[in-house]
């Protein structure tokens, strides 16, 4: 008869029938306690939100459904929600007005018909059903000009005329090259009439805003009515204002989809602000275009008077929206109309490319050499103060582009570390999903493993061989395919239990004598074994250099995780075309998410060999010791996270509201060099 090997100092008896340590049960009371104050946090709307949303994360990536709303490639998706949100409240004019404008960049809708001709009608219909609203006529009349009313005049493609300079004057003539073989397309009538209603409508209840006589003129020039065109341009310069409406645009979608999914906060309220259309600005330049055109040819025909006094209008409507346009690009179009008003057509460069005043005097010689030609000398000193007044605006815009944190959002919002909070918060969760999986995992082996033992060779080799080839064929899918985050986490999943049983190949039952552990040894002998080897100070030690590494990679990655947010992904991919993904930027997303339960299973197989026990013992041992532990420490700090992550929220959202309220004050008031990205 053999005689055990005795234990070496410091380890328990190695005998498959010493007792394993008592489990201590404060964890399980801790555990309780953490769920039960995020149970009360899930009693808060917002904070309510802001969890279901990380939680959609951890659990699907991006298939978020108020996210697939706001990327043009997913929310077709989302039409019937959006439908069924809009006709629960037929009466509420700003949520109605959300709809009509929400899908209305998509090319086809889900009945297969011109989705602008969708948004038309709605809007239509808004206009019909809300008429004291003038922001409903402004609204339908800004989406007419996307494809319906465009100035579309041969005029504009002809060569233009010539200058020559007589004296101190400056004489325009026609060119004598042939003008190109053009054809002017006019505006369809009942479009045109379409119009004049709206624009006479809304003029009627909001009568000082420029914007009517200014839409009116470009819809006379697309007609081809020239000089009701011009008056409606005079009538424009002597208004006090412009107004687009196009805030009642964004906050109707932010009530849609805070009606549809809930309020989540800034992250869903930047993208109707930074995705806002401007159809109208495009035709106000070409009506600018054409009525310079009309100056021109009234200079070249001897009618110097009204060239001047159209010019004028011109350069007061551009100063008009320059100075009160609530949108910064608005104002910048206001710029390029002053511009236009003050320079001829012959020039060389765009009237938008002028950023200093020399540039811009170059290019408004021949109108001061006319001004001072028909003694009207004292408008010059006009022209130069709005003209340095537009220069500076441009200037101030400018700097505030290069320090918007995304393309198309104003500066000075904290999205950066708003988005990185969110996506660490979501990435915790996944950790701890993870964790909880691997558990389940193990408790359901550990559950079937008699009947596994019982089913001999056969069943193991069948099992062996089904997991290479699931991690082969997940490892080339990664290569060749178009992989996710999701996928590549299976392959790692699939490769780690592989290593861990290649080391319970390689080691055995730990390595011990047959005297010491019988090759009939059960599971339970084996995991006895590893419970004996494992101490209160093991789990210490495990959830040290298990947690503090992924916690502070976390921290370190913060600006790469606000990258990846989807709605970053939607902001810095313009409209949702991105990079596709790559083998290695999967792999990293998912260790991400993953990298604290592939840890834990490596570093117990490690430890289970080191310690010479079954490693696939020590596995088990591990994970039910560490799963607690390793929740409890991850829970903590995510609710540190997700404090965070609503302060910053808070302060995200508040300045989204108030740039989405007077876009161009807050652009001017964030564009000094030093205010840099929040």
């Amino acid at each position: 008869m053999s005689i055990p090997l005795p234990p070496t100092p410091g380890e328990q008896p190695s005998s498959p029938s010493t007792p394993a340590p008592p489990r201590r049960r404060w964890s399980g009371w801790l555990l309780g306690f953490l769920v039960g104050v995020l149970a009360v946090l899930w009693l808060f709307p917002f904070v309510r939100y802001t969890l279901f949303s990380q939680f959609e994360f951890a659990y699907a990536v991006n298939d978020i459904p108020w996210i697939r709303a706001l990327n043009e490639q997913d929310n077709i998706r989302e039409i019937s929600r959006l439908d069924a949100t809009a006709e629960s409240d037929p009466e509420n004019y700003t949520l109605q007005l959300g709809r009509a404008t929400a899908m209305a960049e998509l090319n086809r809708s889900h009945m297969g018909t011109d989705v602008n001709d969708d948004t038309l009608f709605r809007l239509g219909l808004i206009a019909r059903n809300f008429p004291t609203a003038p922001g409903a006529y402004a609204t339908l009349a800004r989406y007419m000009m996307v494809d319906r009313i465009r100035i579309q005049r041969a005029e504009l493609l002809a060569p233009p005329p010539e200058t020559t300079r007589v004296g101190t004057g400056t004489r325009v003539s026609h060119s004598s090259v042939a003008p190109k073989r053009t054809r002017t397309i006019p505006a369809a009538r009942r479009d045109v009439r379409l119009m004049v209603w709206a624009l006479g409508s809304g003029e009627r209840r909001d009568p000082d805003n420029a914007f009517w006589p200014a839409m009116l003129a470009s819809t006379y020039f697309a007609a081809e009515r020239d000089q009701e065109g011009l008056s409606a341009l005079a009538r424009a310069a002597r208004k006090s204002h412009w107004d687009a409406y196009v805030y009642q645009e964004i906050l109707g979608q932010w009530k849609l989809f805070s009606t549809a999914y809930g309020d989540n906060g800034a992250a869903q309220r930047i993208g109707p602000l930074s995705f806002v259309a401007f159809p109208h600005l495009r035709e106000i330049r070409h009506m600018a275009e054409f009525a310079r055109y009309l100056a021109e040819r009234d200079a070249a025909r001897g009618d110097i008077a009204n060239a001047i006094a159209i010019r004028r209008h011109l350069a007061l409507l551009g100063m008009k929206m320059c100075d009160t346009a609530q949108w910064a690009y608005e104002a910048l179009y206001g710029t390029d109309l002053f511009f236009l008003a003050s320079t001829d057509s012959h020039i060389s460069f765009s009237s938008n490319a002028v950023r200093d005043m020399k540039q811009w005097e170059l290019a408004a010689h021949p109108y001061f050499d006319l001004l001072e030609h028909n003694r009207i000398s004292s408008e010059e000193a006009w022209l130069r103060t709005e003209a340095e007044a537009c220069i500076k605006l441009r200037q101030q815009v400018d700097v505030a582009r290069y320090d918007a944190s995304y393309p198309g959002i104003p500066p000075g919002i904290p999205l950066l570390p708003l988005f990185a909070s969110w996506m660490a918060g979501a990435y915790l969760l996944q950790q701890m999903f993870g964790i909880g999986a691997i558990s389940l995992f193990i408790a359901i082996c550990v559950r079937f493993e008699a009947k596994l033992r019982r089913g001999g060779h056969l069943l193991r080799a069948f099992l062996w061989t089904t997991l290479v080839v699931l991690t082969v064929a997940s490892a080339l899918w990664l290569e060749i395919g178009l992989p996710t985050p999701n996928e590549a986490a299976f392959t790692l999943f699939a490769g780690m239990l592989l290593f861990v049983l290649a080391l319970q190949g390689l080691a055995g039952d730990g390595g011990r004598r047959p005297e010491a552990v019988p090759r009939t040894s059960s599971g339970a002998d084996l995991r006895s074994m590893a419970e004996s080897r494992w101490t209160d100070g093991t789990t210490m030690r495990m959830l040290f250099f298990l947690l503090v590494p992924a916690l502070s990679a976390l921290y370190m990655l913060r600006y790469t995780l606000s990258g990846l947010h989807p709605v970053a992904l939607l902001l810095a991919g313009l409209m949702g075309a991105t990079m596709p993904p790559t083998p290695s930027g999967v792999i990293l997303i998912a260790l991400l998410g993953f990298a604290i339960p592939l840890a834990m299973m490596a570093a117990a197989a490690l430890w289970g060999a080191y310690r010479r026990v079954s490693p696939l013992a020590a596995v088990t041992v591990a994970i039910r010791r560490l799963t607690i532990p390793a929740l409890i420490c991850l829970a903590c700090v995510y609710l540190g996270l997700l404090q965070n992550t609503l302060r910053l929220d808070r302060q995200a959202s508040q300045a989204i509201d108030e740039a989405a309220q007077n876009d161009r004050t807050w652009v001017l008031s964030h564009s000094t060099p030093a205010s840099g990205n929040p």
